[in-house]
């Protein structure tokens, strides 16, 4: 199969044939209907969180389940499932048993600790491989692998409750998303503010009731405008 690794160096990424191992224990063998690209990936490609040559990346990965290791019961062929940067905890920790499994000591993360979805075929774990709806586009799945359960989280964290007032700084791709989990899923009275009034305008789409952009108001509370580009665009 084709996939996209780490080159040699890495300092980028090469794509090479490989051969995937046949599975073990509590496996099961996806194929990959789409992928998207994270800037993580690039940091993994260049080696800033410690060099891993020869690593297939990619953690928005979305495919069909084509083998199922014997003893596996939570999965079964023609299933659809997510590969996501959150690939497996170790279930037993005080971090997995309390709802903060990311922070599992011994957590592997698709694309950087072991190989991800960029590829025609991956193999998951699958307990930890999340159904996918038939009906959603795997590329709007893809994102929610990743900026969505980011957002997701970060609301969460914050309590918001039903009928509540929200503010969410930047409305790109992460914005976007965080928007949508706050109305739709909290119920939430939702305001976006950004600098961009295409972005705005699609956060009031989507569900938004008031935005607001940055620049043209002299005082937005909690946020200077003045700060990175970076946390313009997708902080939440």
């Amino acid at each position: 199969m084709k996939a996209v690794v780490v080159n040699p160096e890495s300092t980028g990424v090469v794509i090479e044939e490989k051969v995937l191992r046949p599975l073990k224990t509590g496996e099961a063998l996806v194929e990959v209907e789409y992928c998207g690209v994270c800037h993580t990936d690039l940091h993994v490609a260049h080696g800033d969180f410690g060099q891993v040559p020869g690593r297939v990346l990619g953690h928005e990965g979305i495919g069909i389940v084509k083998e199922v290791a014997p003893d596996v019961q939570s999965l079964k062929v023609g299933d659809r499932v997510s590969i996501a940067w959150f690939f497996e905890g170790c279930g037993t920790c005080e971090y997995c048993t309390t709802g903060r499994e990311t922070l599992c000591r011994t957590v592997k993360n698709a694309g950087y600790s072991v190989d991800g979805g960029m590829a025609e075929q991956c193999i998951v774990t699958a307990d930890y491989a999340v159904k996918v709806p038939d009906g959603l586009d795997p590329a709007q799945a893809s994102s929610i692998t990743c900026a969505g359960v980011t957002t997701y989280k970060a609301i969460k964290e914050a309590k918001v409750e039903p009928g509540q007032w929200v503010v969410l700084y930047g409305a790109g791709g992460l914005g976007n998303l965080a928007v949508q989990y706050a109305k739709k899923v909290f119920n939430a009275h939702v305001i976006a503010v950004d600098i961009n009034n295409d972005k705005l305008a699609l956060a009031k789409e989507v569900g938004a009731d008031i935005v607001i952009n940055g620049l043209e108001v002299e005082d937005v509370p909690g946020h200077k405008w003045g700060s990175s580009l970076s946390c313009r665009n997708c902080c939440v």
